[in-house]
């Protein structure tokens, strides 16, 4: 599996596919394919189009149209907006799902004390 690391407001877009272990400081938002294993003390936005497998482990996951097939690990928060689809378990210290939204899953939530 190949490594990628992005920076700060990187595209991964439609029409591209990836796979393997992503890693990224900033702000990353996918709108092609991405298979395989995203690290990230950071924000992922799964766009209109974006299509994520795998495990995610990231601060903050934005999906807005993009659909998620993952484990998802996310440090701060989930945001499920419409005509987002996310499929899979998620941990998380806050979820948030916007009428139009798929879920499909278990999520289990986080708190300071915990």
């Amino acid at each position: 599996m190949n490594e990628t690391i992005a920076h700060t407001g990187t595209l991964l877009g439609g029409g591209a596919k990836f796979s393997g272990k992503l890693t990224f400081i900033g702000t990353v938002r996918i709108e092609g394919e991405f298979e395989g294993e995203i690290l990230a003390d950071a924000t992922l936005v799964v766009g209109e189009g974006g299509s994520v497998k795998g495990n995610i482990n990231v601060k903050n996951l934005v999906i807005s149209g993009g659909v998620v097939d993952a484990t998802v690990t996310a440090s701060q928060s989930v945001e499920l907006l419409k005509d987002g689809k996310l499929f899979g378990d998620i941990t998380t210290a806050s979820f948030e799902i916007e009428k139009g939204a798929v879920f499909k899953g278990t999520s289990h939530m986080t708190g300071e004390n915990q």
